[in-house]
């Protein structure tokens, strides 16, 4: 495969949100230790998130202005470092706000690869660079999912990729058929809330979309109450 295997590793309530006040309830809690503990054993290369995602649990935020820069940057890819394990974040317009080039999750250290198009400006390139942050191109205005994990594979090495949010990037990667697994756990939760991040989202990057049917390969209960389903993509791309 000219690609690294993506697993996208989702915890929904019951009625398929990934985000809410559902996530406080103590049958969600317990369940959210059951579901680090999976992602820790599926040992995946890198974890990819969408900008919204990562702006919540890695980065600084968001960039509210940068300085001009004096330099105009070849739109090639750089590599700032190589390392075990990569977070990879699809920040296409040059949003997030660093400072240093490595973030932790579940005790792990991880280097940074932003995915970026050509479109993005000089001003966010220095600031990756000041950074110390390593970055790819995968497409011209519009994110090329497909070149974005070659490039992962053929400048990393990454061989597996835990995909987990938000709804839109996973919409954006089941289109392209470069999803490979879905390991879906289900809280037995839920809060009904309205206009809530769902497991996979109509992307605003995308126009239209088509649904996509799965194939059931395993189903476990996760005590005491949780449902762990794994699914493989009718459309898949290899």
């Amino acid at each position: 495969m000219n690609r690294p295997k993506v697993i996208c590793h989702i915890l929904s309530s019951l009625d398929g949100r990934i985000d809410g006040d559902f996530f406080m309830l103590p049958e969600t809690m317990e369940l959210s230790r059951k579901y680090r503990q999976i992602r820790k054993d599926y040992n995946p290369d890198a974890i990819l998130n969408g900008a919204t995602t990562c702006s919540e649990i890695f980065s600084d935020g968001y960039i509210d202005s940068l300085p001009d820069s004096d330099i105009r940057y070849e739109r090639t890819d750089y590599i700032a470092a190589k390392a075990k394990k990569y977070a990879v974040c699809v920040d296409t317009n040059g949003t997030l706000k660093w400072n240093g080039n490595t973030v932790t999750r579940g005790g792990e250290s991880y280097h940074v690869i932003q995915v970026l198009t050509e479109s993005v400006g000089d001003n966010y390139i220095a600031h990756l660079r000041e950074n110390n942050i390593s970055y790819i191109f995968a497409g011209k205005d519009a994110l090329d999912i497909p070149l974005a994990l070659q490039k992962l594979k053929d400048v990393f090495s990454i061989n597996t990729v835990m995909l987990s949010g938000g709804g839109e990037i996973n919409w954006s990667f089941l289109q392209a058929g470069c999803i490979d697994e879905l390991s879906l756990l289900i809280a037995p939760a839920t809060d009904g809330l309205r206009d809530t991040t769902t497991t996979f989202d109509r992307s605003v990057f995308l126009s239209g979309g088509v649904p996509v049917g799965f194939t059931l390969k395993d189903a476990k209960r996760i005590q005491p109450d949780g449902v762990w389903l794994i699914y493989e993509p009718n459309n898949i791309k290899r």
